[in-house]
């Protein structure tokens, strides 16, 4: 093969092989709010649905800031998933769990809103990610209405 075929081998590889990479999941250490959607009006109460993952996850919580008001307090509902990875020795033997295993963390749990009445809010989740915290946050308007 001569260095123009080559050159030209290598830009079709990358054309292929990037689009997959960025179409993975999301780069770890992540938190994502899932629901509600950025933008979204949501009644005085909605459900928050709130998927994590990275290492060492502990302490979830919301914040929610609105025009005059502003509070924090901690994520409930929160189930935790942490594979166990173990090395087998050559003969056969259990050594212990190396590296450490990605956790992750699924929430979901109904937040009261009415304090937040008819005013744009910023709703985020985070999460403590080996000794960091982590978060994702979203724009809502909060209606007077029952969503």
């Amino acid at each position: 093969m001569d260095k123009t075929n080559v050159l030209a081998t290598a830009a079709v590889l990358l054309l292929v092989v990037l689009p997959i990479c960025a179409s993975g999941e999301a780069t770890i250490p992540y938190i994502e709010i899932r629901y509600p959607g950025d933008g979204e009006t949501v009644g005085e109460t909605t459900t928050l649905a709130v998927a994590a993952e990275g290492y060492g996850l502990k302490e979830p919580y919301v914040t929610i800031k609105g025009e005059q008001l502003g509070v924090s307090f901690p994520l409930q509902g929160c189930v935790y998933e942490s594979p166990v990875y173990s090395q087998v020795k050559e003969n056969g033997s259990e050594d212990t769990p190396s590296p450490p295993p990605v956790m992750k963390m699924y929430c979901k749990t109904e937040i009261d809103l009415s304090s937040f009445r008819n005013q744009k809010i910023t709703l985020a989740a985070g999460v403590w990610e080996s000794g960091r915290q982590i978060t994702d946050s979203v724009g809502l308007y909060v209606s007077g209405q029952c969503a």
